[in-house]
């Protein structure tokens, strides 16, 4: 066998590759005949593919086929390449930044293993999600760099502290410890820990957003905690004064303040080894459906918030057809009953499962919680006045 060709072999290489990809099978002689060259050289290349891409092989009678695992597959091609187009309009927000190009990039890398009899639908179907586009943040760049510091914090484990303004304009600063990044109906969400309990933020509400280390959010609590207990105790000290007539000598009153501070100390150092532990534990994910477990009760967005509520309802008309066809709930059981659907759900009661009622009238019926039943009635009579 003569000398290989490194030049050669590369751009034969990237050429058997293309045609792998495509989902169709390699033989020795088809390399052999394809690119002018001897069968050992043809076989070397195959062999090399095969060790670095892990290709599979067969026999066709008594020729070895070599075949990339799930090349060709047009289902997951397709899958692929529109779950990334999906990812790119969801993710518009960070087009022209590193995470924006990468994802283009990824997208591209995918559309192009598409075979050509699917592009076409691939290319409606782009266009189809295109339409989706409708998010548009009033503060842009500030919203981009709120979202890298979430990002970095979620991944190099740190929190943030954000000042946060809520749907009824109320502001307030909060110390978060990154979650997971929501999109809902046209919305970004942030889950994260505050205080040791999952919420949600609106991001498009942060105004201002700054790293916390790991070390900084255990002291913020602690010293949070010492000044909670010095309140408590300034006040029965104060109780205690106001009912003792003995006075106390300057020594006296030093070695109170010495212990007193030697208390205090002791104090934070148990407060530290306490809270180190439990903020440790608000920085560990747990599996997808572990974390998904916050929305069990949760109608839409909303969760956790409200206490869950067993919920029957009995539709009918249009609405009745809507609830055999949707699932708008994990809970919700359907029993068919005289001209409309019985429909029962154990869920929180939150603004938007009520907005969700309200439009479903005249052709709903609230026959528990009677909270709901009379709040319903009530709404209803609003607007009849």
């Amino acid at each position: 066998m003569p000398p290989r060709n490194t030049f050669a072999a590369t751009r034969r290489s990237h050429a058997i590759l293309k045609r792998l990809r495509r989902g169709e099978g390699v033989t020795i002689q088809q390399i052999s005949e394809r690119f002018g060259i001897q069968y050992p050289q043809a076989r070397a290349d195959l062999k090399l593919l095969e060790e670095l891409y892990d290709l599979t092989t067969h026999r066709d009678g008594r020729i070895k086929v070599w075949k990339m695992p799930g090349a060709g597959d047009k289902a997951t091609h397709v899958g692929m390449a529109a779950a990334l187009e999906l990812g790119g309009v969801a993710l518009d927000l960070f087009k022209h930044t590193p995470y924006g190009e990468r994802i283009d990039e990824l997208a591209q890398e995918w559309r192009d293993r598409v075979q050509p009899a699917a592009r076409e639908r691939l290319r409606r179907l782009s266009m189809a999600l295109v339409l989706r586009r409708t998010w548009l943040p009033t503060r842009r760049e500030q919203l981009l760099e709120v979202l890298e510091q979430f990002l970095d914090s979620i991944m190099l484990k740190r929190g943030v502290d954000i000042t946060y303004e809520r749907s009824d304009g109320e502001i307030g600063d909060y110390l978060v410890i990154p979650r997971r990044l929501i999109w809902y109906q046209g919305r970004l969400w942030l889950q994260a820990i505050h205080d040791g309990e999952q919420k949600l933020f609106d991001v498009a509400g942060v105004l201002d957003a700054s790293y916390c280390l790991f070390d900084k959010v255990v002291d913020r609590y602690v010293e949070e905690q010492l000044q909670s207990t010095e309140i408590q105790q300034d006040a029965e000290t104060d109780d205690f004064n106001d009912s003792d007539d003995s006075g106390e000598s300057q020594e006296e009153q030093e070695q109170d303040s010495s212990e007193g501070n030697g208390a205090v100390n002791a104090r934070r150092a148990e407060l530290e080894d306490v809270l180190t532990d439990r903020v440790e534990s608000w920085f560990q994910y747990g599996s997808r459906a572990e974390e998904d477990a916050y929305f069990e009760t949760a109608f839409g967005i909303f969760a956790t918030n409200y206490e869950p509520q067993n919920v029957e309802l009995r539709v009918y008309k249009s609405w009745a057809n809507y609830l055999r066809r949707y699932r708008v709930h994990p809970s919700q059981q359907n029993q068919e009953i005289d001209n409309g659907l019985q429909v029962r759900f154990e869920l929180g009661l939150c603004p938007e499962f009520k907005s969700f009622l309200l439009g479903m009238v005249p052709d709903v019926e609230v026959v528990e919680p009677d909270g709901l039943s009379r709040e319903l009635e009530e709404r209803i009579r609003q607007w009849i006045a």
